[in-house]
């Protein structure tokens, strides 16, 4: 959607990050309620994602367990946004308030 489209643009603007796994099924939702084009490298986003996704299980493809150990990320999904983790699925909206604040600093 033209919403989740533009969430995800405001969320690349402030580096924000998801952290997941892969066997998640609230990643997958959370995934599907951005859109593909949020998470999938393309030319208009000059070759990268607008939204990085980061693997938390140690089994995952590309599995980046040592930095969400480090960043004691505490359940999947958890987004980082303007350095502040938020845990759980996220509605639009939610997100969207949380992208109001963080944009305010």
């Amino acid at each position: 959607s033209k919403e989740a489209l533009a969430i995800g643009q405001q969320l690349s603007s402030l580096n924000a990050k998801m952290y997941g796994a892969f066997w998640c099924s609230h990643c997958y939702e959370q995934k599907q309620a951005l859109g593909k084009q949020v998470f999938t490298s393309s030319e208009s986003n000059g070759g990268g994602t607008l939204v990085e996704y980061i693997e938390c299980s140690k089994d995952g493809v590309d599995t980046q367990f040592k930095l969400c150990k480090e960043k004691d990320v505490p359940g999947y999904p958890t987004w980082e946004i303007g350095g502040k983790l938020y845990p759980g699925e996220m509605e639009l909206e939610e997100l969207q308030e949380i992208i109001d604040g963080a944009m305010k600093k």
